[in-house]
């Protein structure tokens, strides 16, 4: 009983740590505040979170929605924008289409990374079967993950 209760606690302990956690505007380091102020004068309605050491903001410009994640040096590591399905590149649609027959996509970002390499995220589903579906400018499937019942009943 005692093992049962310590395995519990040490799993809810190490989730915990790996989980984003909301943090107000005067916990990111100053760094960090003036790039995305530099990058993104035209930002609006910023949304501040930490996941490890890193700090995320997630904002609109011109009514889309945009995330990056930076270090605490203010080096961006990760941005991403929502996109529509009719600007998803057709060798994303094309292989969405042949390896996942029936599905639809619900949601799509457009992912860039300090080097310049485009991805794709895609939320795809059919009936109660969901995927997270990562892929290359060039169509390539290069990360599948199922999606749980309440992810995809809480996402908006």
């Amino acid at each position: 009983m005692k093992k049962t209760i310590y395995l519990l606690i040490a799993l809810f302990l190490i989730n915990s740590v790996s989980f984003t956690q909301t943090i107000s505007k005067g916990k990111v380091p100053k760094e960090v505040k003036k790039t995305f102020a530099a990058d993104y004068s035209k930002a609006v309605k910023p949304a501040w979170s930490m996941s490890d050491e890193n700090y995320q903001v997630e904002f609109l410009v011109n009514g889309v929605k945009n995330s990056v994640t930076y270090d605490k040096s203010g080096k961006w590591l990760e941005k991403k924008m929502s996109i529509s399905s009719v600007k998803v590149p057709k060798e994303i649609k094309a292989t969405v289409s042949k390896e996942f027959a029936g599905f639809r996509s619900s949601d799509a970002e457009q992912i860039t990374k300090p080097d310049n390499v485009l991805q794709y995220h895609l939320v795809i589903k059919k009936g109660k079967e969901a995927y997270d579906v990562y892929l290359s400018a060039a169509g390539e499937i290069l990360k599948k993950e199922p999606k749980s019942e309440s992810q995809t009943s809480n996402k908006k």
